[in-house]
């Protein structure tokens, strides 16, 4: 009889270690459209999301197209994670942990230019970070 109770116990404990976990970046699948522009997200290297604190997921094909959709939600928006993906190498990155440079070269989804970096000195000369990208 004790047995059953001790599986009980550990079972609750895993599960509540698994909630109080950090916040993962969900991967983008095929067929995956953007919460802004409706546009399919093709190109990973420019990917970027958004997680709700109601664990909403927003994925977006472009950071350009992540910043006006923000800026048109205003404050009904509660982002518990932003997540972009480093250019060069496709993984994701905590939006606030990453660097950003704007290029005219490159072009994303949807003409926003920017670009986003988990190393400082491949973002180029003019290093922006995402709080700077608001403005």
């Amino acid at each position: 009889m004790q047995k059953p109770t001790k599986l009980l116990w550990l079972a609750l404990v895993l599960l509540a270690a698994c909630s109080a976990g950090e916040i993962k970046p969900v991967p983008i699948e095929d067929g995956d459209m953007c919460s802004s522009c409706k546009m399919a997200i093709s190109e990973k290297q420019f990917a970027a999301e958004i997680i709700t604190e109601d664990e909403q997921v927003l994925k977006f094909d472009d950071i350009a197209c992540l910043l006006r959709y923000q800026k048109a939600q205003g404050d009904k928006l509660k982002a518990a994670a932003i997540f972009v993906t480093d250019y060069e190498t496709r993984q994701w990155l905590r939006a606030e942990n990453a660097f950003f440079s704007r290029s005219d070269a490159v072009k994303t989804p949807m003409g926003g230019g920017i670009l986003a970096f988990g190393d400082r000195a491949k973002a180029g000369n003019e290093v922006l970070k995402f709080a700077d990208l608001k403005h």
